[in-house]
């Protein structure tokens, strides 16, 4: 019971309103940055694909592959960044991607190198 009464008291919606309203600024201005950064990084991996005469059906794969580099350069570093790149460079070749193209990707767009053994 106790547990719902504090559900019910968190989830009041004028409380939840109020509450939104003061966080939709910082909300935005990061939402913003974040976007920013996005097209930015995707722009940078469309020049590899362009370079590496990457067939444009194709530019969507490679571009969710940055996308998930990208996500975990946020969540992760050093060894265990290496490791997950590593995991995640396999996954998209096993679909069949080019390992020269995805490895330019993460070397020259993403900025992170070769994991070492």
């Amino acid at each position: 019971m106790r547990r719902i009464e504090r559900w019910i008291v968190k989830s009041d919606p004028e409380r939840v309103y109020e509450l939104l309203k003061k966080l939709r600024e910082p909300m935005k201005n990061r939402q913003a940055h974040e976007q920013s950064e996005l097209v930015e990084m995707e722009t940078r991996a469309k020049t590899v694909l362009n370079s590496a005469d990457v067939p444009t059906m194709l530019y969507p794969f490679y571009l969710n592959f940055a996308r998930e580099i990208y996500t975990r350069k946020k969540r992760f570093a050093g060894p265990s960044l290496a490791r997950e790149i590593g995991v995640l460079l396999e996954k998209w070749v096993a679909r069949t991607l080019d390992r020269h193209v995805l490895e330019r990707i993460r070397d020259e767009v993403m900025t992170v190198g070769e994991p070492t053994p």
